[in-house]
């Protein structure tokens, strides 16, 4: 199996994106991956640790474009009904991005390369 059927066979349909847009982030993770390991080739074993980290990402994204998850309530006021909402951050695409490497740091040090 190769990274784009274990994703699409772990994601819903409703949830999974247009093929281009999961081709790109397919690439994405693929390129920090191997920019992360220093090397040029993708190891097999990783298949379904690379296709766990798009699932990932697939998964923060639409998080991060749903309004309902956007914001909560911090806190309530009964007297005179006051309600405040904490907006929660949106994060970058490369923090984001290494957020995920830092998920699954310890999967990827056992193929890691080291560099002179």
């Amino acid at each position: 199996m190769d990274v784009f059927e274990i994703v699409k066979a772990k994601l819903p349909a409703d949830k999974l994106p247009e093929d281009i847009l999961l081709g790109l982030i397919v690439a994405e993770v693929g390129q920090t991956i191997l920019t992360y390991l220093n090397r040029t080739d993708m190891p097999k074993e990783l298949a379904f640790t690379y296709a766990n980290m798009v699932v990932d990402m697939i998964t923060g994204e639409n998080r991060k474009n749903d309004p309902g998850s956007q914001s909560s309530v911090s806190a309530i006021k009964e007297g005179d009904v006051q309600v405040t909402f904490v907006s929660s951050k949106v994060e970058s695409r490369e923090i984001a991005t290494e957020g995920l490497l830092f998920d699954y740091s310890q999967q990827l040090n056992k193929f890691r390369k080291l560099r002179w």
